[in-house]
């Protein structure tokens, strides 16, 4: 034969795809165990030190066994290639086992082993959405749990655990297209886990130290600046930021802007100067969109309610809090008005690639806007005439043109399947969808849906939601599937 059919093709392609090994993937999850524990583990030191005795028990027995696993395969020395899907399993079960060890956690604190579970994915993916109904009552250590969750959420499992599984050039695709130096990425993806770890430590001390006098009492602020680096949104008060000064207000999402931006950022303006990130990144596009969501949010606000500043002041905070995906609220949110569309949009597009921000990404929203300006330009050109997609000066990479692509329909798939849900759960549809795209972006805005009063079967799904979200998808979804571990050959 002198060619071969597209189906002969198609298969030949599915009798080449390699299964997840289970042990492989086992023994990466023991290796790794130690950055499992992290987030319970200095909790769980708090709890003790506050002489919190269930709860620092609660943390610390799952870290301890957890740092032990570690311990004991530390000294196994087996030279073995992760496979893509295996370092994807991986990673998607890091997230799971996190969440996991937290549940007891909770629990102490008063929460259901549902609630337990809720609060802790809500945490590990910094999501923000909270079931509790008494949280202002816990103890400190208890919420250095909900923000430190959020804070290893943030970069230490996120960004850190990719660039420890995955080889340089995939994990150059989750942390964006930066580089630190003039070889891209030929560096190791550990010295740019290093690199971003540095950046995002120092951002978290920058933030905790400013917020101390600028919150009442000496430990409201770290708790907040915690979750505001990660953009998570999580606060020691049920009404966020609400309870809290203009000022503290404004610097808790300006720090969520400030990590709004890929990680990556930071250390290239340090080794290579501010003008060079710039020009290297999409941190100006991504402040653009923030500045123009910002903008467009004010001055609809003005449009419908007339001149009222403070008001204003707060829903244009509710945005952009909104847009880094951090979820705090400076006023309640409001379902009936029309400006809960401009959140939602806010909500799909998110931050920047690289960054700790959930959402469809604003880099990838650009290379889709672009998309469909090119076709509209192809129809204007000649018919000999050659057409590529560019970002910047930059020919377009077709990998990223399909994982963008792939992303926003699944995310839209997504979204209207939990929207339906809780629709059907007897929701107003606004607000359902409100929601919806709030769980999927790990956002943690309400319009008052996602609650303590939830249905128990909608919580399971927001659960799901929160993990789809903050994988991209694709890693929670490969995680479920038979084709991932049973091979059909």
């Amino acid at each position: 034969m002198s060619g071969r059919s597209p189906e002969f093709a198609r298969r030949g392609q599915a009798a080449a795809a390699v299964r997840a090994r289970v042990p492989v993937v086992a023994e990466t999850l023991g290796r790794h165990a130690p950055v499992v524990a992290l987030p319970v583990a200095v909790p769980g030191v708090a709890a003790l030190a506050e002489r919190q005795f269930p709860l620092a028990i609660s943390l610390l027995l799952p870290a301890a066994f957890a740092i032990a696993m570690g311990l004991a395969l530390k000294g196994v020395n087996r030279d073995i290639a992760l496979r893509r899907i295996e370092a994807v399993a991986s990673l998607a079960l890091i997230f799971v086992l996190s969440a996991v060890l937290a549940i007891p956690g909770f629990i102490v604190l008063g929460l259901s082993p549902l609630d337990a579970l809720f609060e802790a994915v809500s945490g590990i993916t910094t999501t923000g959405l909270s079931v509790a109904t008494s949280a202002e009552s816990w103890p400190i250590a208890g919420h250095l749990l909900r923000s430190w969750l959020q804070w290893c959420g943030g970069v230490v499992v996120a960004v850190a655990g990719v660039a420890l599984l995955m080889d340089a050039g995939r994990a150059a695709r989750v942390l964006g297209e930066q580089s630190v130096s003039g070889t891209d990425y030929a560096a190791s993806a550990r010295a740019k886990a290093r690199l971003i770890l540095m950046g995002y430590g120092a951002l978290t001390g920058f933030g905790v130290a400013l917020s101390i006098p600028l919150f009442p009492g000496w430990w409201e602020g770290p708790m907040v600046a915690l979750s505001a680096v990660s953009t998570g949104g999580f606060s020691p008060r049920d009404n966020s930021l609400a309870d809290y000064s203009l000022a503290a207000q404004i610097f808790a999402i300006m720090l969520s802007v400030a990590t709004a931006v890929s990680l990556l950022f930071y250390p290239v303006a340090w080794k290579l100067g501010l003008r060079e990130a710039l020009r290297r990144g999409t941190v100006l596009a991504t402040l653009g969109i923030l500045l123009g969501g910002g903008l467009i949010y004010g001055l609809g606000h003005i449009l419908l309610n007339g001149w009222e500043p403070r008001a204003m002041i707060a829903g244009v905070l509710n945005q952009l809090s909104a847009q880094t995906t951090a979820g705090f609220s400076s006023a309640p949110i409001l379902p009936a008005s029309p400006l809960i569309l401009v959140l939602i949009v806010a909500m799909m597009f998110g931050g920047d690639v690289g960054s700790t921000t959930g959402g469809i990404k604003t880099a990838r929203v650009t290379m889709l806007m672009r998309m469909v300006a090119l076709i509209f330009l192809r129809l204007r050109l000649p018919d000999r005439a050659v057409s590529h997609l560019k970002i910047g000066a930059r020919r377009a990479d077709a990998e990223a043109i399909l994982f963008s692509a792939a992303l926003l329909a699944i995310y839209l798939a997504a979204a209207l399947i939990f929207w339906a849900a809780l629709y059907a759960g007897g929701y107003p549809a606004m607000a359902a969808l409100f929601d919806a795209v709030s769980a999927l972006s790990a956002v943690g805005h309400s319009a008052g849906v996602i609650g303590p009063d939830l249905a128990d079967w909608l919580k399971v799904m927001a659960i799901a939601a929160m993990l789809l979200g903050r994988l991209e998808f694709f890693a929670l979804i490969a995680l479920v599937l038979p084709s991932t571990w049973i091979s059909r050959r």
